[in-house]
């Protein structure tokens, strides 16, 4: 193997590595923790509907999420439906702006080797969203570090 094929190839494991850290920190911060309201189930659905993030979800995730915005339950506290319901609240913010803007940002941080705790991810999170709209927007300035 070449010296180029090395190289691309050390590249492409540590850009899958960092992608892997983005999407579960990007998890901590997109979806609510603790127990999830039936409203805000319900909301949930409506975006999904609206922003086409529906399509993304497999069939089961729709149908758990159509059942968990009908049921009568008033509040999630399972373990297992709140990491289901979870996953599907990512995947749903992925399909807008503001969700691609931060898993690219929490992307381009790990890429380059910067450790972002939750709590401060939290706390910027208006400026992950810009550094992530400005990556998605430019992404080759934005890979230059400049």
């Amino acid at each position: 193997m070449t010296l180029l094929g090395k190289a691309l190839e050390k590249i492409a494991t540590l850009h899958s590595a960092a992608t892997r850290r983005a999407l579960a920190l990007a998890e901590e911060l997109l979806a609510p923790a603790g127990p999830i309201p039936r409203s805000a189930v319900e909301r949930l659905l409506r975006r999904a509907l609206r922003n086409g993030g529906w399509r993304l979800l497999t069939r089961e995730q729709q149908a758990l999420l159509y059942a968990a915005a009908h049921a009568e339950a008033k509040v999630y506290r399972a373990p297992q439906l709140l990491s289901l319901l979870r996953a599907i609240w990512v995947r749903v913010e992925q399909a807008t702006a503001r969700g691609k803007a931060v898993v690219a940002a929490l992307a381009h941080l790990a890429a380059r080797g910067t450790a972002l705790p939750v709590s401060a991810a939290r706390r910027m999170l208006s400026r992950l969203v810009a550094l992530g709209l400005q990556l998605l927007h430019h992404p080759i300035l934005g890979m230059s570090g400049a």
